[in-house]
């Protein structure tokens, strides 16, 4: 078994962290993403209240343990490279996240914009943090 490089893992979280702020701000995706969920300002300004810095570090947290078993599955298939970490995350991301959110949406029958958005987040940051993660071995 190989180790697992902490540091990897740390920065892709980081660099998840930031993609997310961006793919869910409202350059991009956020305005739709409410809009589909049915949220709107207030509902953000009620989150503010609450207490949502609590919410930032619960999803940091999320984040770091799901590159932590990302890595691991990296280091026990021996890959290694950007372009491999990469591929791995795409195949991640199909086989555990996609399939999932797509069972959701025909269940909960959520329109298929929002899986886009939201599985399309996701997509990028496997790719990315699978690049990061086995490119830094």
């Amino acid at each position: 078994m190989s180790t697992i490089n902490i540091w990897s893992i740390l920065v892709a979280s980081i660099v998840s962290f930031i993609i997310s702020a961006f793919w869910y701000s409202p350059a991009l995706f956020g305005k739709q993403w409410m809009a589909l969920n049915k949220m709107g300002n207030k509902d953000i300004d009620e989150a503010k209240m609450g207490g949502i810095a609590k919410l930032y570090v619960a999803q940091f947290i999320l984040a770091f343990v799901t590159f932590c078993i990302l890595g691991f599955a990296l280091s026990e298939i021996g890959t290694v490279g950007v372009l491999n970490g990469a591929t791995v995350g795409f195949f991640a991301w199909i086989g555990f996240y996609a399939t999932a959110a797509i069972g959701s949406m025909l269940w909960e029958q959520k329109p298929l914009k929002l899986l886009l958005i939201t599985s399309g987040g996701m997509l990028v940051n496997l790719v990315i943090s699978g690049a990061i993660i086995a490119g830094w071995r």
